[in-house]
């Protein structure tokens, strides 16, 4: 037995689990930086242009898009283990064409199936963690999240910078394989076995995920059956779009203030902006997975601890800074490389230090607490198609500003853009004082009740009593 409270120990299983196919995503995700290596020494066996390429990367936010809409109400439909299961032979398809390619057509459905999946597992994996999680856990657990996906990122950086093209696919296709086998052992949502009527089922998938006494179980499965809507759990658009409004707004704006902080730019045009300080591009690589995967500390420490508003706006604060240093140190660059050229050693390392520091800023709070408070702000009946709407709205941002930077940049130097990443991000940081509220320490509930009666500003809130009891 579990000495932990709430049976952490089966709840870190299961997430670790449920969280495998973003290891899966964030390794697809990685694969075309050591691939754009591959094709330039020409070990590729797939030879493209530069034309191909551009299709090559572009089609995985493409199957990223489509799927995104179809995933939220799919894990309405069927539930969300079996949604997330389907990440696997999606994923370990893409893989097998990618062994198999000797056709650039090859490699495009292969970027096409792990979008599809990427869109699956960014939207149900969070759901999934954040309904199975205890009150007190479920921002820290949300580390898992972000550490699988920052895990295969660097694993992709790591492979392909010390092996070649085939060992890079038969370790992407593995993961899939080890995945689909663990995926059994775990059960599935309590909240959504609830949502659609079973509540025998969901009480022992709670106590699956639990390790406390009949008093405390009673009372938790309570308030997941109180969490769910009135309405028969038939969530609508319109349930979205109407009783919903104000969580939406509030998610939808920093899943485009996650993109236009620059941080998609940064990790895309890595040996575009570190130019001049000698890192080859498998070295910048490496080095961000690195700062990415060392910011989940840092996250995991305070989330439960000092609550999510205080990150976004340390998040904020520090990528702003990071990013006016960065424009500082690239002052002389004005539409080509010549300023960057004449850097000296010490404005090299600068420039890499202050960019590992908007990336380290950038993944302490933007990018993983928006996967904890997607999930907290919703009911069970509406939370897919939001998820939906927040993965749509991070890879169309994500795709206007990688569309952006060159012209920018051809324009009026790189500087310009990291002035503009500098200013959003300093009004994202005022959002988040004025209009994100805090929901640390409370239940689904408590959120939804404090959206209704628009009462969490200043933390002045208005409880009803069928929580209040509990």
């Amino acid at each position: 037995m579990s000495t932990l409270p709430d049976g952490i120990c089966k709840q870190l299983f299961a997430c670790f689990i449920v969280s495998m196919p973003l290891l899966m995503a964030g390794t697809t995700l990685g694969w075309s930086s050591p691939m754009m290596e591959y094709t330039l020494k020409g070990t590729a066996p797939v030879h493209l242009t530069s034309e191909q390429e551009s299709w090559m990367v572009t089609l995985i936010d493409v199957g990223n898009v489509l799927l995104s809409l179809p995933a939220g109400i799919m894990m309405d439909k069927i539930g969300r283990k079996m949604s997330v299961y389907l990440t696997v032979p999606i994923t370990l398809a893409g893989w097998i064409l990618i062994l198999a390619a000797r056709q650039p057509w090859h490699l495009y459905v292969a970027r096409f199936l792990h979008g599809s999946a990427m869109a699956i597992s960014l939207i149900v994996s969070p759901s999934y963690v954040g309904e199975m999680a205890s009150i007190s856990v479920r921002g820290s657990l949300a580390l898992v999240v972000e550490l699988t996906y920052a895990s295969g990122l660097l694993l992709s950086y790591v492979v392909g910078w010390l092996a070649n093209y085939e060992t890079l696919a038969i370790v992407g296709a593995v993961i899939p394989v080890i995945t689909g086998v663990l995926m059994v052992f775990i059960p599935e949502s309590p909240y959504y076995l609830m949502m659609v009527g079973k509540p025998e089922e969901a009480a022992r998938s709670l106590r699956k995920l639990r390790n406390c006494g009949d008093e405390e179980f009673e009372e938790e499965l309570e308030i997941v059956r109180l969490s769910i809507t009135e309405e028969k759990c038939k969530g609508q658009l319109t349930d979205l779009l109407n009783r919903d409004r104000a969580p939406l707004i509030i998610v939808l704006t920093l899943a485009a203030l996650q993109m236009a902080c620059g941080a998609s730019v940064m990790e895309a045009y890595a040996s575009s902006v570190l130019y001049g300080t000698g890192l080859s591009p498998n070295a910048s690589a490496v080095i961000f997975g690195l700062f990415i995967v060392v910011a989940c500390v840092p996250f995991a420490l305070t989330v439960d601890r000092y609550g999510r508003r205080p990150l976004f706006m340390a998040s904020c604060v520090g990528t702003t800074l990071c990013h006016v240093f960065i424009a500082a140190l690239l002052s002389g660059d004005n539409g080509g490389s010549v300023g960057v050229q004449s850097m000296t050693s010490l404005d090299g390392w600068l420039l890499l230090a202050s960019v590992c520091g908007a990336e380290f800023f950038i993944n302490i709070g933007l990018m993983p607490v928006l996967s904890v408070i997607q999930c907290e702000y919703f009911p069970s009946d509406t939370r897919g198609l939001a998820n939906s709407a927040v993965v749509f709205t991070i890879t169309f941002t994500s795709t206007i500003m990688l569309k952006i930077y060159q012209p920018v940049t051809d324009a009026y130097g790189k500087r310009a853009n990291f002035i503009g990443y500098a200013v959003i991000t300093f009004f994202g940081g005022l959002f988040c004082y004025f209009c994100v509220p805090e929901t640390k320490g409370k239940s689904f509930l408590q959120i939804q009740t404090d959206f209704e009666t628009y009462a969490w500003r200043n933390g002045k809130t208005r409880r009803r009593r069928n929580y209040e009891r509990i």
